[in-house]
């Protein structure tokens, strides 16, 4: 039978006097297992600090003299008392799971009785925190031989009491202890540090006090004696491997976990290998472990958080160890995910209490250890929990796979893509597949600038981070394997360039297994059948099934794969929330590809980055955001990537903001304000894990969106738009759901407590549990009241110390019965628990813990009821956030200043497309600091039934450098857009047929990830909009051929800028520094569709200066004034006046060989037209039956038909190479020089 120990709670328990050790006769030592060894070997060196050496002066003394003895057995007689009100408590309740390893954060020094410091040593052993918890007074049980049982002194027993007294009560010698000469319970060996000082001939006295041992002397050999314990404990950390054994430098390293050998397993403690069984499944993851009331972090992650954040660390449990209290959780998650870290939670999935209930009916070894599981894993793209997102918008975790196939029309191999992606806030999934992308991945860019993701979660194996270094082996020509089909072959290094060119520089990128941790699409649908995520298969999910996009299946199992691991898929997948992404929307909305939302402004500016910055504040999104709540500003960046195209749209979006302007609008915005985010907190109660607070305010937000939206139709009756009214329509009633929750629970306890407290009826697992409470409560007063009664004392009460309620405080005078419990006293009470009471106490915090764990569950039923009414609730926040975006465009119209107008949108169905601005500004600089904005007029094309009009949709734009052309060309797009989008215009007037697709080429830049010069760049671009772009489409170049050399360069400029014209007919604007480009284009050849234009400005060539006037007029501009620019940017006027006359000369050179190519040739066609005869031909052996293009007419298909054309390579219109042969020879007959070479031709 093991010796019993005093269960004394410790902080109530005083120790006796040093005197003690001296006296008391020397037993054989019990041994001690090795974790208390350790921990006294830790706090030897803390023992020995100036209190203790004058104590062990003063025994010595008292040793020699003959009154010693004396004192001794007077001392070993006294009773020792310490009132239990002055003693700390708290301390064991944060350490639950029996390792004993509970430290305060802060461990200083506190003031004794006398004056004198007292060091406090606080790690304590298992033995004294169960002696701590215990609520028993045990005496010093005796050994069988009924001998007195020797004791290994605890560090309880060795620490010293606030009280100032610094006994303890082990039977063997202090001075023996601290020698290392007698430890009881400790070989001789692990006492190396101490055991010298026995040997020494020196006094032990003097031994001890030179030299005097400083707290940094301490602390250094507590971490001396630490690192050589744990030199071989956890050696197997010095050579990194993950759970296949491969080290980090070999391609297929997974970082993400961790091979902790058997041998480790083998020595570790039950809380090491609780810990090491969760770490080592992510090990690239700070893990956040739950520790009574603080969260606690080992190893490498607590080196991480004293390096990054200054935190504590110490050594514990055989480990470093840094911590935080668990109310500041939130804040320091927040603060690693900011600094680019993964963060893990452990969480205790009981209290010490309930672990104890549970003790009691089980015998499995290792339950004396709290039970934790990782309840989740967060980063920076799957934030769920509100008070860590610190945006309204959408962050997306995105999954990719790039397949290829054998193109049934050209025989060539082909790129696809599945991509999947989640907003994991609100549970929203889109999944799409990007058929054929061109070699440029012209569409998987377009996408990444639409959704700018936040993570990328991609198939190991192909290019990826380190590919050019690790694994030069890797051959594009792999992509034809059987992998490559179905996406399990990796990525291609043109699209890993194109990720890492396109995405933000803070994206994460997690590369998966093949197949294992990456599903392929027959074990996507093989895992959400065997999770059941939901009762039938959501219609985007069974479409792409029922239509083979298996790469995109392929993608929403890498998906759902790595949000597992989060721990997030169940509660996200579940809720159905899956649809079908098209990024660019060709039948529904104008397609603004990636280049072009980059270009314009749309979301950042250049100049600020993909990131983010307080440039961002003069972007079109900036502009347009004023919505009133997080779900519509979400809904209005979704309509920002995809305006409307179709006009019975647009007119009916632009005729509810013009309803909006008025009064109408400014009584919704007082109602929208104070909105939460509703279509979040959906999200959270879906899971299960909403906080009371804000489950609250999402009904409270609710009520107000039912009752204005009820009130918007009576309020103004006939006067309400179509789409108005079609909304209210649409907005499903809420007044029983609301009713029926408001009722459940009582409001005002859960908006002071933050807790769910049903009311009575509501919940009859509560009431019940209630009841028992309430019975067990009238028993403690009836037994108050009969122990007064008993005693015949009044006096007598209930006294609640710590975790020991109850307590009857009698006075010393009365005498109760020897089977009461003393649990602690004063100098005049005592307070005890009779045996009945003690029971019904017990009884009573297992009910209190039953009505938590209810009370708890009362709150998940809650959340399941209200979740059932998921859609309705839904298609109402869908309703308020339209209603939201509506009104932003409202807002956003008003605040454009004047002019400013409403466009007018033209239903045109002809071929061919019409843009007409008047005095057209720059919304986002007008807007800025250029108050004196020079506004312009820009047509483009001929209006239906316009007579004499000039049938030119293209400009070609020259102008002097900084004259403002590629403004002009940015505002033009930008009035476009937001004409479409349902916004006002800031112009005087605007018309224009909706344009069905943007191209922008604006600005040099180079990508030298991707390994593209500056006109590679150029050339992919104007390569996308020759093979896209349609008669309907807007195109925008800006100098055009820059990065090559000045011939090469006109000559791609001269050719494209005459496709753009003969062959695609679309509008546009070509800006321009070629001035013999003007001049081959517009007076020797003929194009009828192109209009000369350039901006004004006005010339000081004596002085070098121009004076911009930002002016846009009719003609070609005689020069680009670049002398003058370079004057003014501070070039010497030495070099300015060399340059101007070395130009000059250029000049008349190549006018002389231009006039003597010219002579004799005046009698033949240009060169344009006769390339446009021949292009004709080729066109009628394409496509000799126009027939088949008739369906849907000229200007939505190119010649051929879509499939002949993309096999021929062409991209041409019939209705734009026949109108503008007739127009270019309608004006040959108006010149006589070739009136009759053209006749003979």
């Amino acid at each position: 039978m093991p010796p019993s120990t005093n269960s004394t709670p410790k902080s109530a328990r005083t120790q006796t006097s040093l005197f003690s050790f001296f006296t008391t006769p020397k037993r054989k030592p019990q041994s001690v297992d090795r974790d208390s060894q350790d921990a006294l070997l830790e706090q030897a060196g803390d023992l020995m600090d100036d209190d203790i050496l004058v104590e062990i002066e003063q025994a010595e003394k008292a040793q020699a003299t003959p009154s010693g003895s004396k004192r001794k057995a007077e001392h070993m007689s006294a009773s020792v008392h310490m009132d239990v009100d002055d003693a700390p408590s708290g301390s064991e309740d944060n350490d639950d799971d029996g390792d004993g390893d509970y430290q305060p954060e802060d461990t200083g020094v506190l003031p004794g009785r006398n004056g004198r410091s007292r060091r406090r040593i606080v790690e304590d052993s298992d033995e004294e925190l169960q002696q701590a918890q215990s609520p028993t007074l045990s005496r010093r049980s005796k050994a069988p031989n009924n001998s007195t049982a020797p004791r290994t002194p605890t560090l309880a027993r060795m620490r010293y009491s606030a009280a100032g007294s610094s006994a303890t009560s082990d039977d063997t010698p202090l001075l023996s202890i601290v020698a290392g000469t007698a430890r009881p319970g400790l070989p001789r060996s692990s006492t190396s540090a101490l055991s010298s000082a026995s040997t020494s001939s020196t006094p032990l006295i003097q031994q001890l006090q030179s030299p005097p041992r400083t707290p940094t002397d301490a602390k250094r050999a507590r971490a001396s004696a630490f690192a050589k314990k744990n030199e071989e404990r956890y050696s197997w950390l010095e050579d990194i491997r993950d759970a296949q054994g491969l080290p980090p430098s070999d391609p297929g390293y997974d970082k993400r976990s961790l091979f902790v050998p058997k041998g480790a397993w083998d020595k570790f403690s039950p809380f090491e290998r609780q810990y090491w069984e969760i770490k080592s499944k992510h090990w690239d993851t700070v893990v956040f472990f739950k520790k009574g009331k603080f969260y606690e972090l080992y190893e490498n992650d607590a080196s991480i958080a004293h390096q990054e954040f200054d935190l504590k660390m110490t050594d514990r449990v055989n480990m470093r160890m840094a911590g935080v209290p668990e109310s500041s959780f939130d804040h320091w998650v927040a603060q690693f995910v900011a600094k680019g870290y993964r963060v893990a939670r452990v969480d205790q999935k009981e209290s010490r209490l309930a672990k104890e209930m549970r003790e009691r009916n089980s015998t499995k070894k290792g339950d004396s250890l709290v039970t934790r599981e990782l309840t989740g894993v967060l980063t920076a793209g799957t934030l769920v929990d509100p008070s860590l997102l610190t945006q309204d918008l959408a962050t997306y975790c995105m999954a990719i796979v790039e397949g290829t196939r054998e193109d049934a029309a050209t025989g060539e191999l082909t790129t696809s893509f599945g991509v999947a992606f989640v907003d994991t806030s609100t549970a929203q999934f889109n999944l799409c597949t990007i058929d054929d992308d061109d070699a440029d991945r012209s569409g998987l860019e377009t996408l990444l600038v639409q959704v700018n993701p936040r993570e990328v979660v991609y198939v190991r194996g192909g290019a990826g981070p380190g590919y050019l270094a690790r694994n030069r082996s890797f051959e594009e020509s792999a992509l034809s394997s059987l992998d490559a089909r179905d996406g399990m072959a990796g990525i291609s290094s043109a699209t890993w360039r194109t990720l890492k060119n396109t995405c933000a520089q803070t994206t994460d990128w997690i590369s998966l297994a093949p197949r294992t941790e990456f599903w392929d699409s027959p074990a996507t649908q093989r895992e959400v059948n065997s999770a059941r995520y939901f009762e039938s298969w959501p219609e985007a999910l069974q479409r792409a099934a029922e239509s083979q996009q298996l790469l995109a299946l392929a993608a929403v199992g890498g998906l759902l794969s790595y949000l597992r691991t989060l721990k997030l898929d169940s509660d996200l997948a579940s809720l159905g929330n899956f649809a079908i992404y098209a990024p660019m929307q060709h039948s529904k909305a104008l397609v603004l590809d990636g280049p072009s939302l980059a270009n314009l402004d749309v979301f950042h500016v250049s100049a600020s980055g993909a990131g983010g910055s307080a440039a961002d504040n003069h972007s079109l999104f900036a502009l347009l955001n004023h919505a009133r709540t997080p779900f519509g500003r979400r809904m209005l960046n979704r309509w920002t990537c995809h305006p409307l195209r179709h006009a019975a749209a647009i007119n009916a979006r632009l005729d509810a903001v013009e309803f909006l302007m008025g009064a109408a609008g400014d009584a919704i915005a007082e109602s929208l304000a104070g909105l939460p985010d509703l279509e979040r907190t959906l999200s959270r109660v879906h899971a299960g894990r909403c906080k009371v607070a804000d489950f609250l305010a999402m009904l409270v937000g609710l009520n107000v969106a039912n009752g204005f939206i009820k009130q918007l139709l009576p309020a103004h009756g006939g006067d309400v738009p179509t789409r108005i009214r079609a909304l209210v329509a649409a907005f499903p009633s809420l007044d029983e759901l609301l009713a029926e929750f408001q009722s459940a629970f009582d409001a005002g306890v859960a908006e002071a407590e933050g807790r769910l407290l049903p009311f009575k009826g509501s919940d009859p697992q509560y009431d019940q549990a209630l009841a028992t409470i309430n019975e067990l409560e009238e028993w403690l007063d009836q037994h108050l009241r009969d122990a007064r009664q008993r005693f015949g004392c009044q006096s007598i009460v209930y006294k609640n110390l710590g975790k020991e309620m109850y307590q009857l405080e009698i006075p010393v005078s009365v005498s109760v019965p020897t089977s009461y419990l003393q649990l602690s006293a004063t100098k005049a009470v005592r307070r005890y628990w009779s045996p009945e009471l003690r029971a019904k106490v017990q009884q009573r915090a297992e009910a209190l813990e039953t009505q938590s764990m209810i009370l708890d569950g009362y709150q998940a039923r809650l959340y399941q009821r209200f979740d059932k009414h998921y859609g309705v609730t839904m298609k109402a926040v869908s309703v308020i956030a339209e209603v939201d975006c509506l009104l932003a465009l409202a807002t956003a119209s008003r605040a454009l200043g004047a002019p400013a107008c409403r466009p007018t949108i033209l239903d045109d169905t002809r071929a061919g497309g019409y843009v007409d601005f008047k005095q057209l500004r720059h919304p986002c600089v007008a807007l800025g600091n250029a108050t004196d904005f020079v506004a312009n007029d820009i047509v483009l094309g001929r209006r239906q039934g316009a007579a004499g009009a000039d049938p030119a949709a293209m400009i070609l734009l020259t102008g002097p450098n900084m004259g403002g052309k590629s403004t002009l060309l940015r505002q033009l797009c930008l009035g476009v857009i937001m004409a479409q989008i349902g916004c006002y215009v800031p112009a005087q007037s605007a018309t224009l047929t909706p344009v069905d697709r943007l191209f922008t080429r604006i600005g040099a830049r180079d990508s030298l990830l991707a390994g593209r010069s500056t006109f590679m760049v150029e050339m992919a671009e104007t390569a996308a909009i020759v093979r896209y772009a349609t008669p309907r489409s807007l195109v925008v170049l800006d100098e055009l051929g820059r990065g090559t050399s000045t011939h090469d360069g006109e000559a791609v400029a001269y050719a494209v800028l005459h496709a753009l014209c003969a062959r695609l007919g679309c509008l546009g604007i070509f800006s321009t520094h070629y001035g013999l480009l003007a001049d081959a284009l517009l007076r020797s050849a003929v194009e009828p569709h192109l209009r000369p234009m350039h901006m004004a400005c006005a010339v000081d060539e004596r002085e070098h200066r121009v004076t911009f006037l930002y002016k846009l007029q009719q003609g070609i501009a005689s020069k680009s004034h670049g002398m003058n620019v370079a004057a003014m940017a501070g070039v010497p006027t030495s070099i300015v006046d060399r340059a101007s006359a070395v130009a000059e000369e250029f000049e008349r050179r190549l006018k002389r060989k231009q006039r003597d190519a010219g002579t004799g040739a005046s009698g033949m066609l240009p060169l344009t037209l006769q390339s446009d005869f021949a292009n004709l031909l080729r066109m009628a052996k394409l496509a000799p039956n126009r027939a088949d293009d008739s369906g849907a007419g000229d200007y939505e298909l190119p010649v051929g038909g879509a499939v002949q054309a993309k096999k021929a390579n062409e991209n041409q219109f019939w209705s734009c190479i026949v109108g503008h042969l007739q127009h270019t020879i309608q004006q040959l007959h108006n010149r006589p020089a070739v009136e009759t070479a053209c006749n003979e031709h």
